[in-house]
C-alpha cells in the first residue's frame, strides 16, 4: 500500500500545493483573498479591471476585447426556425380539422349496421363492405390533411349505405311476399 506520509527529505516549508487560491504560488492573479477569506466583489476571477473601470462585474474572464460584440447567450429558439415570435412560417403542414371538418365516423357506423342488418342479401353485404373501405379511406385521407379527398370517400361511403340500406329493405320486402306465396 501507499503512504501519503512526507518523506524524511521533505519537510512542509518546501511542499508545494497545487490546488486551491486565486492565482499560482508564489504571486500573480488578482491579488489575495479580501479579509475573511471571500472572492473579491462583485464574483468572478477574471483578469484586473480596464483602466477607468471600477472593480467587480462579476464573470469568468474580463471583457471582450474592443471592437468585438459581447458573446451570445440567452433564451430563444433556434435560428432561422420562423419569423418574430418562434411561430412555424406560413404554408406547414395542416393541422387536423383546419379547411372544414370531415366526420368519416358517422358512414363507417352506418355501413358496418347495414352489413348486419341488411347484409342478409349478397349485394346488400358486399356494398356494405364497400362503403366500409371508402369510410376508412376518408378517414386516411382526413388524418393526412386531404379534406377533398376525405369529403369526397365520405360522401361516397354514405352512397354505399344508402344503397345497402335500400337493396336491404327491398329484400326483405321481396323475401316476405316469397315467404308469404309459399304457405
Amino acid at each position: 500500500m501507499m503512504s501519503h506520509e512526507p518523506t524524511p527529505t521533505s519537510t512542509t516549508a518546501n511542499r508545494i500545493h497545487a490546488a486551491g487560491g486565486y492565482g499560482p504560488p508564489g504571486g500573480g492573479g488578482y491579488g489575495g483573498p479580501p479579509g475573511g477569506g471571500a472572492p473579491p466583489a462583485g464574483g468572478g476571477f477574471g483578469g484586473p479591471p480596464p483602466a477607468g473601470m471600477p472593480p467587480g462585474g462579476g464573470g469568468y474572464g474580463g471583457p471582450p476585447p474592443a471592437g468585438m460584440p459581447p458573446p451570445g447567450g440567452g433564451y430563444g429558439g433556434p435560428p432561422g426556425f420562423g419569423g418574430p415570435g418562434g411561430f412555424p412560417p406560413g404554408g406547414g403542414p395542416m393541422m387536423p380539422g383546419a379547411g372544414g371538418d370531415v366526420n368519416a365516423t358517422l358512414p363507417l357506423i352506418l355501413n358496418i349496421v347495414g352489413a348486419l342488418l341488411c347484409g342478409w342479401t349478397c349485394i346488400s353485404f358486399v356494398l356494405a363492405i364497400v362503403g366500409i373501405v371508402f369510410a376508412v379511406q376518408a378517414g386516411n385521407a382526413k388524418n393526412a390533411g386531404d379534406i377533398a379527398t376525405a369529403q369526397a370517400k365520405a360522401k361516397t361511403s354514405m352512397l354505399m349505405f344508402i344503397i345497402t340500406a335500400v337493396v336491404g329493405v327491398l329484400g326483405g320486402v321481396g323475401y316476405a311476399i316469397v315467404a308469404a306465396i309459399s304457405h
